[in-house]
């Protein structure tokens, strides 16, 4: 009996030291973005990184590298995949590769606000993505960051898809993009965004379409005379981390980790929103000229682009479930 008594507690100091060691357990996550330090997304995943670190007592610490310090994009998402402890700030035209249909959320005039897109992604289709995400490897962690809406700009102002015809414009190279633009009039051509500045400085290229945010951070107004306020896209963005490093979380820390990226991303997105109008100023005051367009004429262009992609009977499907025109 005595020996019975000696090995259960032996077993239960044993059971105790396993959990003590868990419960010091450390997680460490390495959010790469190309956004720079200064820039509102940045804040944004700041505040979330510091409100998680609290929320879990310090046991998980995210650690955020800006301006592509680790690497490109598409590299941290293989690394990702590979099961490494990295996370990455990327957008649903780069998901698409996993998840085509995803790329629908980076399409032209797709929605019009920031609040019609956070409807969506409450939709069961948007669930269903998520959970085809996870199945690929990548944890949406979340998808709710937000930069403005993006605006063709150059050395001209255009004002219908017609005055784009032949005009090379810097876009990212995912579908979702490259047809959009093209839908809208112009000749899509990728480059790095760090090339942007000088490429339209030196008229290799026309001119670039972009969100006031990064408009008013790299200082494209010295290199562009005109903003056509198209508000083409609304740029959602999303952090996605590795599945297989996702699931060594413990399920409390896999909770407040989602919640607390979603609330900050949310929180970020209205200050963006709010500073539409002050981003906007930075740009007259230095020189750019905002110009007002025919909405309507690039609204209805933008329909070729979901008919190639064979987008259109999703967009409608989606506007019905959202509850959204």
């Amino acid at each position: 009996m005595k020996k019975l008594f000696a090995l259960i507690l032996a077993l239960c100091m044993v059971f105790a030291l396993c959990a003590s060691a868990s419960a010091d357990k450390t997680y460490e996550l390495k959010l790469s973005t190309t956004q720079t330090d200064t820039s509102m997304i940045y804040a944004g995943m700041k505040a979330a990184a510091d409100k998680i670190f609290e929320d879990t007592d310090g046991h998980v610490k995210v650690t955020i590298y800006p301006s592509s310090q680790l690497g490109a994009e598409e590299d941290m998402i293989d690394q990702a995949l590979q099961g490494m402890n990295i996370a990455v700030l990327t957008d649903a035209g780069r998901l698409s590769s996993y998840v085509p249909d995803m790329g629908i959320m980076n399409m032209a005039y797709f929605v019009n606000n920031y609040d019609d897109g956070c409807k969506v992604m409450e939709t069961e289709t948007f669930k269903g993505w998520d959970e085809a995400l996870a199945a690929e490897g990548l944890r949406g962690l979340c998808y709710n960051y937000y930069d403005g809406a993006r605006s063709f700009c150059g050395h001209e102002a255009w004002t219908k898809p017609e005055d784009l015809k032949g005009v090379v414009i810097r876009t990212p190279g995912a579908a979702p993009y490259s047809k959009s633009i093209e839908a809208l009039g112009a000749t899509a051509y990728n480059i790095g965004w760090g090339e942007v500045y000088n490429g339209i400085q030196t008229k290799a290229i026309d001119g670039c379409e972009a969100q006031f945010t990064s408009l008013v951070s790299s200082k494209i107004y010295e290199v562009c005379e005109y903003c056509s306020k198209t508000e083409h896209i609304n740029l959602f963005n999303m952090v996605v981390c590795g599945e297989t490093w996702f699931q060594s979380l413990p399920e409390e820390y896999q909770e407040i980790v989602k919640k607390d990226f979603y609330e900050c991303a949310y929180t970020s997105a209205k200050e963006v929103e709010a500073a539409q109008d002050e981003m906007a100023q930075i740009l007259t005051d230095n020189g750019m000229q905002i110009v007002e367009v025919d909405r309507a004429a690039f609204e209805e262009a933008a329909k070729t682009a979901y008919e190639q992609l064979g987008w259109t009977e999703l967009r409608e499907q989606l506007y019905k479930e959202a509850g959204i025109a």
